[in-house]
């Protein structure tokens, strides 16, 4: 018999977020719950490049060899994204905006952008352009118009620091849900045998999570708004969605990316020496 299922959501981060917890009273997992959001209402103002005053919009605004102070949250995100990059040889990379502003138009449409363009983009970007120092808290950006965006990281690091604060509070079994685009997992799920997830594609088995995350990445129009940041191309509509399970929720984001822009045979190598990762491919054309 499935266990009741306590829920309680909050908008961030321009998506949907949603807490799902069993195996404890109502009271007590809607106030662990009302604790992880305010958690993740503070994640937001400090790694949201769209909040004029969080971490990652003073370092979007340095010019050149300039520094400025930032939290604990961004700099783990730096860092983990930047180890996520190497990872991937490249294909995970959250200083890629300026190459991926020069394939769209104002209002969004794709254009084609010159070779110079491209030139020029390309010079700014690459995780060795930034640096953060966790003693003294600051970031240094060693380029001109550098700038990041955690997008592809950044709900599943908030996922994953919301569930530590889940657990501190004893909350033992729970879904966290990012937009259906990002889940993590821990416990044994309502029925004992894990938490069921939708990819969301017709004939697509149902996954059960436990201990674990899953992300899916896409194409909301054939795939403009995904850039290869090592080819300095649109990644080929045929790769139309990926997913990517993982012992946690940041991996997992940023992974769903990456494999849309990495090759199988990377994927393959890539899924042999991380065990705990898996990727889910629809077949490509």
């Amino acid at each position: 018999m499935a266990k009741k299922i306590h829920r309680l959501g909050s908008h961030a981060m321009a998506t949907e977020f949603q807490i799902l917890i069993t195996d404890t009273s109502e009271p007590k997992a809607l106030a662990s719950a009302s604790n992880a959001l305010r958690d993740l209402e503070t994640l937001e103002a400090e790694l949201s490049r769209f909040q004029g005053n969080s971490d990652i919009s003073r370092i979007n605004h340095l010019k050149k060899n300039q520094s400025a102070p930032i939290g604990y949250a961004a700099i783990d995100c730096i860092e983990l994204a930047r180890e996520i990059h190497l990872q991937t040889n490249g294909a995970f990379d959250i200083t890629s905006s300026p190459l991926i502003a020069v394939f769209s138009n104002p209002d969004k449409s794709p254009r084609e952008p010159t070779k110079n363009e491209i030139a020029k983009a390309v010079e700014s970007i690459g995780m060795n352009k930034i640096q953060t120092d966790s003693e003294f808290m600051t970031a240094t950006v060693l380029s001109e118009n550098f700038w990041i965006d955690l997008g592809g990281i950044g709900k599943g690091y908030a996922l994953d620091q919301m569930a530590i604060k889940l657990k501190d509070s004893g909350i033992e079994n729970a879904l966290l849900d990012a937009g259906g685009s990002t889940l993590l997992a821990f416990g044994n799920g309502p029925e004992g045998n894990g938490w069921p997830a939708s990819l969301g594609i017709p004939n697509a088995p149902t996954i059960n999570l436990q201990n674990n995350s899953l992300s899916g990445s896409g194409f909301s129009e054939r795939g403009e708004h995904i850039i290869d940041p090592r080819k300095y191309c649109r990644v080929s509509a045929s790769k139309i969605n990926s997913w990517s399970i993982a012992p946690y929720a940041a991996l997992a984001d940023a992974l769903s990316t990456a494999f849309l822009i990495m090759e199988e045979k990377e994927i393959e190598d890539f899924c042999m020496k991380h065990e705990e990762v898996k990727a889910i491919l629809p077949e490509r054309a």
